[in-house]
């Protein structure tokens, strides 16, 4: 529909009234337009009211008809008339065509979210697989209520809550046994590596604990690799190195045995001189105690009545390696020292019993004594 001037009155008037609303006459199915310039003119009128070019009527076609002189001027303005339309025909595809490449764009871009939203669903998926925190399969069942993992996840996380609430459990009073307990009931849990870990630590604890070689080699035969294997390897050399020989036990026990049952019971210093270096550093509380100031120690002990000492190193006689103030490596011994006492008076005590406390050096020397 568009407005026009009424070929009668020159009022505007729709070309889809049925009359002019100003001058009364038909207008709809009652116009034509003049082949000359266009513009709307009734069907019975012979002649254009806008440029006065003569029109004519073919009765058996009902369309307008021109002179010959106006023909010319009328196939001008055909032409005229086509180059709006195929101006309007190219803007129609130009719109068509523009409108296709945005609906592509557009579902391109939906398309990559999609699978975007797709590729964060496996990687989040796939991430539960590293942890055993429940709050992160809750978080991916509230995201993806929709997912194809949906159920699994579901199951996963119920198998999860009951074994969380067994480790809280065990945490609560935490040894190997159940541990081990707690790992022989979820073969498959995220947290056995933590459970291996820990019975690791506590080995080692117990290893280091008995501090023996053997001990050592019991913790790295159950953690070949465990966490402390490097330290536990460095230990067990150390101990190996002071590991008692067979020999220097021998050794050590006979010195001792000469020191007491020979020259202390004798009260030779001579002896004496031969069990220590030149000055003992420490002797019963005496400090750098010569051979003479032992002697004298023994000398105290003998009574009025007393007429000889026996000593006998008892079976608890224990030896160990131990570095001494030099850096040089020693003996530490500790044993049982049984004294029997010789005496006229038969009424007094016949023996005492003494724990004694000695160091030795790297040449079986002794270098301190406690007797208690």
């Amino acid at each position: 529909m568009s407005m026009i001037k009424c070929p009668e009155c020159g009022e505007r008037v729709s070309t889809m009234a049925g009359t002019c609303p100003h001058c009364g006459i038909n207008i709809a199915g009652n116009l034509r337009q003049c082949p000359n310039c266009n513009d709307y003119c009734l069907n019975t009128q012979e002649k254009c009211p806008e440029c006065g070019a003569a029109l004519s009527i073919d009765e058996n076609e009902k369309t307008p008809i021109v002179s010959p002189e106006e023909n010319e001027t009328s196939h001008l303005n055909e032409n005229a008339k086509q180059e709006p339309v195929k101006k309007s025909k190219k803007a129609l595809v130009f719109s068509i065509t523009l409108a296709a490449l945005l609906v592509l764009i557009i579902g391109g871009l939906f398309f990559l979210d999609y699978r975007n939203d797709i590729a964060r669903e496996e990687a989040e998926f796939a991430r539960l697989e590293d942890t055993s925190n429940p709050e992160y399969y809750n978080d991916f069942l509230a995201k993806y209520p929709k997912s194809k993992h949906y159920k699994e996840v579901k199951e996963r996380l119920n198998v999860l809550l009951d074994e969380t609430e067994e480790w809280d459990k065990m945490m609560l009073n935490v040894n190997r046994a159940e541990i081990e307990k707690f790992m022989n009931a979820h073969p498959y849990s995220k947290r056995l590596q933590v459970c291996e870990d820990m019975i690791d630590s506590i080995d080692w604890g117990e290893a280091k604990k008995t501090n023996t070689e053997e001990a050592i080699v019991s913790y790295l035969n159950t953690h070949p690799n465990g966490k402390y294997a490097e330290e536990a390897s460095q230990l067990k050399n150390e101990l190996g190195l002071m590991k008692i020989t067979a020999q220097d036990k021998a050794i050590i026990r006979s010195t001792l045995e000469n020191f007491f049952t020979v020259a202390m019971s004798k009260q030779d210093v001579s002896l004496i001189s031969e069990a220590i270096p030149e000055k003992m550093e420490s002797f019963c509380g005496t400090q750098d105690a010569t051979p003479e100031q032992i002697i004298a120690f023994a000398k105290n002990k003998m009574a009025a009545d007393v007429m000889g000492l026996h000593y006998t190193i008892g079976d608890d006689f224990d030896v160990r390696k131990q570095t001494l103030s030099d850096s040089t490596t020693g003996f530490a011994v500790n044993f049982t020292l049984q004294e029997l006492i010789s005496r006229s008076d038969t009424n007094q005590p016949g023996s005492k019993s003494y724990q004694v406390t000695a160091l030795l050096n790297a040449d079986h020397k002794i270098t301190r004594m406690s007797i208690k």
